[in-house]
C-alpha cells in the first residue's frame, strides 16, 4: 500500500499543529505575493504560513482530500499533479519543498523536481528547502514519533530505518489502541538523504545559487552536526535567461 494512503489518516494527528518550521518560511516569503508549496501534503505549511495567494501540488489523492478541508475558506489552490514534470503555466516569487519531501526521490529525480521548480519562478525567485540532516541515523533503531489520545483511544507512530544499497527503507508502525484492543498497521517509505554538498551540487545544477543556510528551526548557523539543513537558494540570472529569453528582465 502506497505510505501516504496511511500516512494521509494520522498526518494531522500527529503534525498539523507543528508550527516550528513556519518561522522560517514567514521570514522569506514576507514581500512574496505567490507561494507554491511541491508536495503540499494534507496543507499544513499553507494553512499556517496563509500567504497572499497559495497554489500546492501534491500525487496523492487522500493527502490532496485531507488538505482541501484544511485549507477551505483560504486563498489556495490545490492540483494533483507529479512534481518532476507537472507545469502549471504559472510562475511564482517563492518555492517551498517543506519537511524532508525532496528526501523521498534519488538523486536524478530531485534534479528533476528542482529543474522544474526554476521554471516556475519568476526573476529572482527564491526556492525554501527543509531536510534532516543524516548523520543521526541509525539502523535498526526504534524511533518514536509520538502518541496522541483521541476520542477512540491512543494512536502511536514509530519507525524504523534499514538500509537497502542506496537509500535507507523507513518501516512505519501505526497502532492504535481501542479498549485495550491493539490493530497495528504498517507502511514503508524510502527515502534517500544527501548531505549539504549533495544539495548544494544538485542546486547548482538545477540553476540556483544559495542564499542562506541555516542549521535548525531557531535559524541558527549550520554546521555538520546541525539537525536540519534549512536552503534558501536564488535562481541566478544567467540561468533564468537561458530558459526564458526576452522574459528574463
Amino acid at each position: 500500500m502506497n505510505f501516504y494512503n496511511i500516512e494521509a489518516e494520522f498526518y494531522d494527528l500527529f503534525y498539523f499543529d507543528f508550527v516550528d518550521d513556519i518561522k522560517f518560511y514567514k521570514m522569506h516569503t514576507m514581500s512574496c505575493d505567490r507561494v507554491l508549496e511541491f508536495m503540499c501534503g494534507t496543507g499544513r505549511i499553507l494553512h499556517h504560513l496563509n500567504p497572499k495567494e497559495g497554489w500546492g501540488v501534491d500525487i496523492n489523492d487522500k493527502m490532496l482530500k485531507r488538505a482541501r478541508e484544511n485549507l477551505r475558506g483560504r486563498n489556495v489552490r490545490l492540483i494533483k499533479g507529479d512534481v518532476r514534470e507537472i507545469d502549471l503555466g504559472e510562475r511564482f516569487c517563492t518555492i517551498i519543498i517543506g519537511m524532508n519531501s525532496l528526501l523521498m526521490f534519488p538523486s536524478e529525480d530531485r534534479i528533476k523536481i528542482l529543474k522544474n521548480a526554476a521554471r516556475h519562478l519568476r526573476s529572482g525567485g527564491k526556492i525554501l528547502i527543509d531536510v534532516m540532516n543524516p548523520f543521526g541515523i541509525v539502523e535498526g533503531i526504534m524511533h518514536h514519533g509520538a502518541t496522541v489520545k483521541t476520542e477512540i483511544g491512543y494512536i502511536s507512530r514509530f519507525y524504523v530505518p534499514l538500509w537497502k544499497k542506496d537509500h535507507w527503507e523507513m518501516i512505519y508502525f501505526f497502532d492504535v489502541v481501542e479498549d485495550d484492543i491493539l490493530k497495528r498497521r504498517i507502511a514503508k517509505l524510502s527515502l534517500y538523504f544527501m548531505d549539504f554538498d549533495d544539495l548544494k551540487r544538485e542546486l547548482e545544477e538545477a540553476g540556483f545559487e544559495i542564499s542562506y543556510i541555516y542549521g535548525d528551526y531557531q535559524l541558527s548557523p549550520y554546521t555538520d552536526e546541525s539537525e536540519r539543513i534549512l536552503v534558501v537558494g536564488k535562481i541566478r540570472k544567467d540561468r533564468y535567461a537561458i530558459e526564458n529569453g526576452a522574459d528574463a528582465r
